[in-house]
């Protein structure tokens, strides 16, 4: 029997990829710094790991993870939260000896983790892409800034503490308290939302995709967009050639979603960002036909000989809690209702086979990624303190 262990059980993507592989026969440690993550209470959980928080005590979670392969035979670590993925890429050497940490190369992935490099990447290379500024000085920046409204956002953090600004003050403002409190942050203009759109994929060892979904945003947690609380898989080979086209040019392996926002103005789809890591509608892409994390598995394992790249048009997925906790906010109150009975929507956590991570998740809530904690963006690891 082979043997994983899933990072940040707490989250969504864990509990598809617990769920996809433990019915296989695999067995699964779920770890958490959470004591009451949802994907403990997995019917395909076999163990728990209680570990440190990855984000606020870095060292010590990686010496427990450490001490952890030494002792136990894993056949790879599927680290899910980005940082989380960031530490164990970065840190991968050391683990190499006992197990498998899944690709890209650290200097791959930082590149795409870090939105600044990648948008400038994606820039010189052609890709459209919101207008960015790329100086740090607060008082440049406003002089280069023309036009109102623009977006500031956290280079090395997804999915929070997006701010937009409608004035110099409200941008000045925004600058300053984001970069204390995420460091360092890009200024974007605002693109009005012609729609918002993820392709999902896997690329193997050699850059080529082995797995594919295209999703839309129906709904999101936040008015501005960010977190999809529904959305349904589409067809758009416009949009598949250009995050493939992008990814090959980064030399990326592994899961990603490239996101893209269509600008009302000019009908053009652009470039947000890239997610290095399984995403939080991952159960979507498995209802739709292609189960990334068993591709994934084959491709740790066996070098990925096994590809989809078809799956189902016209799926719906939603993640509930976070749709009626955000009932209040949105105007199109009817229209929520009304999904929260229908039949043909399938669901993030809830699962008639499976149900006790649902009541976890009702009882515990998580609405955010935890990225909101503070934390040094590249912190320095002590590993001579538990290195032998």
């Amino acid at each position: 029997m082979k043997n994983i262990l899933v990072t940040d059980a707490q989250f969504r993507a864990s509990l598809a990829v617990i769920r996809s592989l433990g019915k296989r026969d695999i067995k699964i440690t779920a770890g958490s710094e959470i004591k009451n993550a949802m994907g403990f209470f997995s019917k395909n959980t076999s163990e728990k790991l209680l570990y440190p928080n990855p984000r606020t005590n870095p060292n010590e979670f990686l010496k427990c993870i450490y001490n952890l392969v030494k002792e136990n035979k894993y056949d790879y670590i599927l680290p899910i939260h980005t940082y989380t993925v960031f530490l164990l890429i970065k840190y991968k050497d050391i683990f190499s000896k006992y197990v498998k940490i899944p690709p890209p190369e650290f200097d791959v992935f930082y590149n795409a983790y870090n939105k600044k490099n990648l948008i400038q990447f994606a820039i010189e290379n052609g890709f459209n892409c919101p207008k960015t500024y790329f100086i740090e000085n607060i008082d440049e920046l406003t002089k280069n800034i023309k036009q109102y409204p623009v977006v500031v956002k956290p280079s090395k953090r997804h999915g929070v503490g997006i701010r937009i600004s409608h004035s110099e003050s409200d941008f000045r403002k925004n600058y300053i308290e984001m970069n204390e409190k995420y460091g360092q942050c890009i200024v974007q203009e605002y693109i009005p939302n012609g729609g918002e759109f993820g392709v999902y994929t896997i690329f193997d060892y050699n850059s080529e995709p082995i797995a594919l979904t295209v999703k839309k945003r129906i709904r999101t947690h936040h008015s501005y967009g960010g977190v999809s609380t529904l959305r349904e898989t589409v067809k758009n080979e416009e949009l598949v050639n250009i995050a493939f086209n992008l990814l090959k040019k980064i030399n990326w392996s592994g899961p990603a979603m490239v996101e893209f926002r269509f600008d009302k103005r000019d009908s053009l789809a652009k470039i947000m960002e890239i997610n290095p890591r399984f995403w939080g509608s991952l159960q979507l892409s498995i209802n739709s036909g292609v189960d990334f994390p068993y591709l994934l598995h084959n491709l740790m394992l066996n070098g990925g000989a096994s590809k989809n790249l078809n799956y189902k048009e016209g799926i719906k997925c939603r993640w509930l809690l976070a749709d009626i906790a955000g009932f209040l906010k949105k105007s199109n109150k009817n229209e929520i209702i009304k999904d929260i009975f229908k039949k043909n929507i399938h669901n993030d956590i809830a699962s008639l086979s499976d149900p006790i991570p649902g009541i976890i998740a009702f009882f515990f809530p998580l609405y955010n990624s935890c990225d909101e904690e503070p934390r040094k963006q590249d912190p320095e690891i002590n590993l001579n303190s538990f290195i032998d």
